[in-house]
């Protein structure tokens, strides 16, 4: 468990600050979509946080949330010059931060249609602005999905455990993703 928290706090100190758009680096292909999760502190943490959250849902509904997420982002990134602008998807990423910390935090009880609706909005969002900065490049979606499902399942594996010492850092960690998400939204 020590390693796995490790693991994830060198991921958070190697991503940069929230950056949704193109400039990254790596401008196409696999990898740029791969890396793009990680190249951004908005993106990372709620990707990790929703793993941790679906999972402490109960075993039938939980798995299902990273899913959905997965497939709105792509279907969403697939559509990413049609909907909306993307101030608007800049605020929902960031807003979705703030939401994120809020469950990790309060351990609220939300009914599943409210849950759907969230992942949904959040997902659409992040693959919204994910698409923007991927373009139409199928194998750069690819590699996106597959580090957001990444992500997910590390934060998966961390909320079925049940340390005491792990549920107060995913407490913190909600914190954390609440002050983040309030000076993001004010800046």
């Amino acid at each position: 468990m020590k390693k796995s928290i490790l693991l994830f706090l060198g991921a958070l100190a190697a991503s940069t600050s929230a950056v949704a758009h193109p400039g990254h680096g790596l401008e196409s292909g696999f990898a740029a979509g791969f890396m793009h999760p990680f190249s951004g502190w908005d993106h990372l943490l709620v990707m990790f946080a929703l793993g941790i959250w679906a999972a402490r849902r109960p075993a039938a509904q939980g798995w299902q949330l990273p899913v959905l997420f997965v497939t709105v982002m792509a279907v969403s990134a697939s559509f990413a010059k049609a909907w909306v602008p993307v101030s608007l998807a800049e605020t929902l990423v960031t807003a979705s931060v703030l939401v994120m910390g809020l469950l990790l935090v309060s351990n609220l009880t939300v009914n599943r249609a409210l849950q759907i609706g969230v992942v949904s909005i959040a997902a659409a969002a992040h693959g919204y602005l994910h698409g923007m900065e991927i373009g139409n490049q199928w194998s750069g979606l690819a590699g996106m999905v597959l580090a957001t499902a990444l992500l997910h399942g590390l934060g998966w594996v961390l909320g079925r455990q049940s340390h005491p010492q792990l549920q107060k850092a995913t407490q913190l960690l909600g914190g954390v993703m609440l002050g983040l998400g309030a000076v993001w939204m004010l800046a």
